[in-house]
């Protein structure tokens, strides 16, 4: 269910209250640096983007009515820190009108370039798209987020067995040549699935899936096939909504006279990032090697300086040719920005990957290629 929302305005007062802003914000987020590595997609130079991603599917409900608090704010902290690129999706509730509106005062502001991917998920099961619907979502798109051209745009694609993938794939890029996308890209395609598209023609610059220490999926071919053709991997769920974190590293408490086995404390579930994440968690091995995981990332951490989440990113983007992984990380407030920029100055050794890959070798999934299970395969 959508998360019910009060209308989202700007700060009046136009470019000097905007600026105020962004310095406020940044001053919010712990002055944290400002990232100045930037990202291409192949054959466009000209065209660039943050190496970590600001996730929106927060705004989507399932978060907390806090997550829309002062959230003006948030997205401009971000950008202050050359955190510019922020990802949504038709379907995450009023996730593309808020940036819109805040993207028109941002660039009004003089603020700097932002950029935002968005994606095109339609409801194959009550209608088969057509080169008209397709184009009629773009343009739906293109009007809540208050552009006249959409940087990128991601397919999803429910069911593969319901047929018309490719034709949908191929009407987006139709509305790429037409000048209503910059850029299309997929989301949630297993290898196959992805080569199916990339096969009929259609310029896929970037696959978004899921990838984290918990969920290696993408290990399983999909890392392989992107990095050989340049294509981008987005990654979500990389630090598994806080799972891969500090929050959870903490020794166990033996049971009654040493009996009962080590006793952790219940995680708390309390938002729609976490249950998701869990269910992975179980699968990779349950509560009690997640826990032996975290035990092995705080020992990488402390010998870096840096956080468990950061060492969870770095190995992700480590992955494949070290090149071809953007990780996502869920906007909810500015709490971290300063520790997501530590990610970019670590480089994760031999001597960490084993400790880690120690671990990893206990695992027992998930399985399958991306997105699998979640289709019940």
């Amino acid at each position: 269910q959508l998360a019910r929302h009060r209308p989202f305005r700007v700060a009046q007062g136009g470019r000097r209250s905007a600026m105020r802003v962004a310095a406020q914000s940044g001053a919010a987020a712990g002055q944290a640096p400002v990232i100045t590595k930037r990202v291409h997609f192949k054959g466009d130079s000209a065209f660039s983007f943050a190496p970590i991603i600001n996730g929106c599917w927060q705004l989507a409900g399932g978060h907390g009515r806090e997550v829309y608090d002062g959230i003006q704010e948030k997205l401009e902290a971000h950008a202050a820190a050359g955190l510019t690129s922020f990802d949504t999706a038709d379907i995450y509730g009023p996730s593309e009108e808020i940036l819109g509106q805040w993207q028109r005062a941002h660039v009004a502001a003089g603020g700097a370039p932002v950029q935002v991917f968005t994606k095109y998920v339609p409801n194959i099961f009550q209608q088969r798209p057509t080169p008209s619907n397709v184009e009629a979502a773009i343009r739906r798109s293109l009007n809540k987020l208050q552009v006249d051209k959409l940087d990128l745009v991601q397919m999803h694609w429910w069911e593969y067995g319901i047929p018309g993938m490719t034709d949908a794939a191929l009407a987006l890029a139709d509305c790429q040549a037409k000048g209503l996308i910059r850029h299309v890209g997929t989301t949630n395609m297993d290898t196959a699935a992805l080569d199916a598209i990339v096969s009929a023609g259609v310029p896929v610059v970037v696959n978004q899936v899921q990838f984290s220490l918990l969920d290696r999926r993408p290990l399983n071919g999909m890392v392989q096939y992107c990095s050989e053709r340049g294509i981008k991997l987005f990654t979500y769920g990389s630090v598994g909504g806080g799972l891969l974190s500090d929050k959870y590293v903490q020794e166990p408490k033996q049971g009654l006279f040493g009996f009962g086995g080590s006793k952790y404390p219940p995680v708390d579930l309390n938002t729609s990032s976490l249950k998701m994440y869990w269910n992975v968690t179980k699968q990779f091995g349950g509560q009690e090697l997640w826990r032996e995981l975290l035990a092995a990332l705080k020992a990488v951490a402390d010998k870096h300086g840096v956080s468990v989440a950061n060492v969870a990113l770095r190995w992700v983007m480590q992955q494949g040719d070290g090149q071809t992984v953007c990780p996502i990380v869920g906007l909810r407030g500015t709490a971290h920005i300063a520790d997501n920029a530590r990610v970019l100055a670590l480089t994760l050794d031999d001597s960490d990957l084993a400790a880690i890959d120690a671990v990893l070798a206990r695992s027992t999934g998930p399985t399958g290629d991306c997105y699998s299970f979640e289709r019940g395969n």
